[in-house]
């Protein structure tokens, strides 16, 4: 598993492994050949042994008495000075041994005395007296000794070698621990410790300040790209990190906002009343726009120029989403005028417009622009606006049947726009929907066009009143309408009504009041508007308690919003094991984005090898899941994390 990476070993290791590798080869060849030395010295001992006890016992071959000769030859044997003895009188065997109790091997014609014959198992030499021949042997493997040897003296051997390496570890470690400690730092997500690392050599030092360098300056293009996001309009923005070479096209639906008045309100004010007031409202339009998914271009003076792609909501019209962010926008401003003292003698209104088209991404000579047709209609459009009374908004005919059921238009006429040369006609709405009218009319897929928290607060309270009367279908109605509502923050009522909800979901569901796809869509719902620091104690209980529900699908959607409140990883760890690919992935990648080790890698490694298509699959997205979020969240970690190049590696494999 992930074999092409675990050749990157920690240097005390390597060392220890090189040294331990080049100590064993060393002393097995130094220990190889004195011990062959030692055995070639025991080897002519014994020969010479051998030849002094067959001169010894020749006097009792030449009186025949082979009883008290074999009672030698056995004393002989054991003392280990002879292996084997035969004496032969003619075609008869006097006496014999040997270890293999077969005559037949030693019973030959020997034809050499008095001298020792040898090969490399066994050494002899024979006597002849008279007819009698007299021959002894011992066995003499030179190899076979030498292992005997070593493995008498094994125990000796292993000690001096866990000796060597144990001194060896330790003098390598304490030389080499600043720059262990020092890849430490940089293979954690945490590295400020790294100014706190003393080094003990020069290489050390000169490895912790070029980090230590590199650390500065990461924290400064970090600090650097924190100033140009606040400057650069997210639409820009968002078109550079798409990795897309300009200059390219898009579809999208240009919008502007203006504030009545404001030249009037620039003359009369003081720049800090105004600043304070325009902060605010500029304040509240971004949490707006964003909440619809729109992207800011530009903030000119005191009017907002913003886009939503085609691209970026499929399933949506984009003309829609613009009505729908109009809206609200007007609605802030009227909160705004409302909340105005009575001596500030102005109003707070605004006018807005949008149009839909073909809009590019360009590179200048200095930066980045959106050019396109709907920038220069959209423009036109909201200098037409005369009516100063009013919050209003204008667009085409053409936009007419997307802002059904959320604008009602009161005016429309033809008009030539500056700069054309063909007449349009035009449509003008200063009123809207409620989300009453929504739930009056059963009209829900328009909740997908109401994002405010007042609008979500509205909704909640109404779907809990629909699970008490159990209209089913409805509920799955709406909470499908409601997949594109995503809210960075919201308020304390949406956080409460939340919990409220899904804990009666929980509780209905158990009791078979509500279908098992109604209580997944909610906990989807709930990890999607409810901020991560935000989750109240019961929202996490009532998750917790669907770890264990019998439906995938219930498991897997608690998995994700409870690894999205930051849900200690150890009390999900299990459920990476899980039968079911699904929860088994979406667990995988919640614990990974808290912490990574072997036995993570080794839950993925059984996916992504997995028999079963759909199991890979679900391996695949998981670790797709996680090199992408790693890379966007600490590109450092992502390319010093040994854990994250095994997975790299077998990403490319």
């Amino acid at each position: 598993m992930f074999a092409k990476n675990r050749k990157n070993k920690s240097v005390v290791v390597l060392i220890v492994s090189l040294f331990w590798i080049g100590y064993v080869i060393a002393s097995s060849t130094q220990f190889y050949l004195n011990a062959k030395e030692v055995t070639e010295q025991q080897i002519l001992q014994r020969q010479q042994q051998m030849s002094f006890v067959q001169e010894s016992f020749i006097p009792l071959v030449l009186t025949e008495n082979f009883s008290l000769l074999k009672e030698r030859l056995e004393k002989s044997r054991t003392l280990n000075l002879v292996d084997f003895y035969i004496v032969q009188r003619g075609d008869q065997v006097a006496l014999w041994y040997n270890n293999f109790d077969n005559l037949t091997g030693i019973n030959v014609n020997y034809q050499i005395f008095n001298r020792v014959v040898e090969n490399e198992e066994l050494a002899i030499r024979t006597v002849k007296l008279q007819d009698t021949k007299f021959t002894v042997g011992v066995l003499q493997n030179k190899n076979r000794a030498i292992l005997k040897t070593a493995w008498m003296m094994k125990s000796f051997i292993i000690r001096d070698l866990v000796i060597v390496t144990a001194i060896l570890s330790l003098i390598v470690y304490l030389l080499l621990k600043d720059i262990i400690d020092l890849s430490k730092v940089l293979s954690s997500r945490s590295r400020a410790d790294i100014s706190k690392i003393k080094t003990r050599s020069l290489e050390a030092d000169t490895l912790l300040k070029a980090s230590m360098g590199l650390e500065g300056e990461r924290v400064r293009l970090e600090k650097l790209s924190e100033v140009y996001g606040e400057t650069v309009g997210p639409a820009i923005k968002h078109e550079l990190q798409s990795g897309r070479p300009a200059p390219y096209s898009f579809q999208a639906t240009m919008c502007r906002v203006d504030l009545n008045g404001y030249t009037q309100l620039f003359l009369e004010k003081d720049d800090t009343y105004l600043i304070q007031i325009l902060n605010k409202y500029f304040a509240r339009a971004r949490a707006v726009i964003e909440r619809y998914d729109g992207l800011i271009y530009q903030f000119v003076g005191d009017e907002i120029v913003f886009q939503f792609k085609d691209e970026m909501s499929p399933e949506l019209s984009t003309e829609s989403l613009a009505t729908a962010c109009i809206r609200d926008l007007f609605h802030e401003a009227s909160l705004i005028e409302a909340g105005l003292p009575k001596e500030a003698n102005h109003y707070f209104k605004l006018k807005g417009s949008f149009a839909k088209g073909m809009m590019r991404f360009t590179q200048l000579d200095e930066g980045h622009a959106l050019s396109g047709l709907p920038l220069i209609e959209s423009v036109r459009l909201l200098s037409l606006v005369d009516d100063k009374s009013h919050q209003v908004l204008t667009f085409f005919k053409e936009a007419s049947p997307f802002t059904e059921g959320l604008a009602f238009i009161f005016d429309r006429k033809v008009n030539q726009l500056k700069g054309f040369k063909e007449e349009s006609l035009l449509c003008r709405a200063r009123d809207f929907n409620s989300i009453d009218w929504v739930f009056n009319s059963a009209r829900w897929e328009q909740l997908a066009y109401f994002r405010s928290d007042t609008h979500l607060l509205h909704i909640l309270r109404k779907v809990r009143l629909m699970a008490l009367t159990k209209r089913e279908g409805d509920l799955i109605s709406i909470l499908s309408a409601l997949k594109h509502h995503r809210f960075a923050e919201t308020t304390g009522e949406v956080i409460e009504e939340s919990d409220l909800v899904l804990s009666n979901f929980v509780h209905s569901e158990s009791e078979g009041l509500l279908s098992t796809k109604a209580l997944s869509a909610m906990v989807s719902l709930v990890g999607r508007v409810i901020p991560a620091q935000a989750a109240t104690p019961r929202i996490i209980e009532s998750l917790t308690r669907l770890l264990d529900h019998n439906d995938p699908r219930v498991q897997a959607n608690a998995i994700l919003v409870l690894g999205h409140f930051n849900y200690p990883a150890r009390k999900i760890w299990e459920k990476m094991y899980s039968e079911n690919n699904r929860v088994a992935a979406d667990t995988i990648v919640e614990v990974a984005k808290q912490q990574l080790n072997d036995d993570l890698l080794a839950a993925l490694e059984r996916l992504l090898s997995s028999p079963h298509p759909n199991h890979r699959k679900s391996g695949a997205y998981a670790r797709d899941c996680i090199l992408r979020y790693y890379a966007e969240v600490d590109p450092v970690f992502f390319e010093a994390s040994p854990h994250l190049a095994r997975i790299r590696a077998k990403a490319s494999a």
